[in-house]
């Protein structure tokens, strides 16, 4: 939103105050409301955005809505789901489970544990094995960033925000150290929570992930 210069208001939500939104069929969030309808998933909100405001700047480069960097984009949405979002589960589940609000833990326990065949506690055995296979996933991104400031080049776009965005969520939701302090991402994640005057990192402090 902000990339696109649209002005928004956003709402704090928890897990169970999700199938409240619009008419009850979500059950995930991010979910947008802009000109009476809802839509859920950030590939599908990047998508209408892109859509349904092509005079304001393109989330996927040159051509907008028409060139490469929407297929492009899309590739990377689903790398970094399978790379970075589910490895990173596996470490900080508990984690997210001891800061969630008290009326969301029997909710969140009971699904995730359903989901996975584990209990959570299980789920995190080891994890720090798991972090250091899941930060040598992350080569492919280091790579892109030997000669450029961002993943997209000169200036940052979608697929920027979606990489940075799996990376920098677990920030407020674990005390774990996810990338040491010598990573050559750490500079580019600097870049991007400086964007639009620090908005990335106006979230909680108190625990350090990245």
């Amino acid at each position: 939103m902000a990339h696109k210069g649209l002005p928004y208001e956003t709402v704090s939500t928890r897990f169970t105050d999700i199938a409240a939104i619009g008419d009850g069929s979500y059950k995930t969030i991010p979910v947008i409301e802009d000109k009476g309808q809802h839509i859920c998933d950030s590939w599908m909100i990047a998508n209408y955005l892109e859509d349904a405001y092509p005079n304001t700047p393109s989330l996927f480069g040159e051509a907008g809505a028409n060139g490469p960097g929407r297929s492009l984009s899309q590739f990377l949405q689903h790398w970094g789901m399978r790379a970075i979002s589910f490895p990173l589960l596996h470490v900080i589940i508990k984690d997210i489970y001891d800061r969630l609000d008290p009326a969301d833990q029997p909710y969140f326990r009971e699904s995730r544990e359903a989901r996975f065949g584990k209990t959570l506690e299980q789920m995190v055995e080891g994890r720090e094995k798991t972090v250091e296979e899941f930060r040598g996933g992350l080569n492919p991104l280091r790579t892109c960033l030997d000669d450029q400031p961002f993943l997209s080049g000169a200036t940052p776009l979608y697929p920027d925000y979606v990489m940075a965005a799996a990376l920098l969520w677990p920030r407020a939701m674990t005390p774990l150290k996810l990338l040491d302090d010598d990573d050559p991402l750490s500079p580019w994640l600097g870049r991007m929570l400086g964007l639009f005057d620090g908005l990335a990192g106006m979230q909680p402090k108190e625990w350090v992930g990245v």
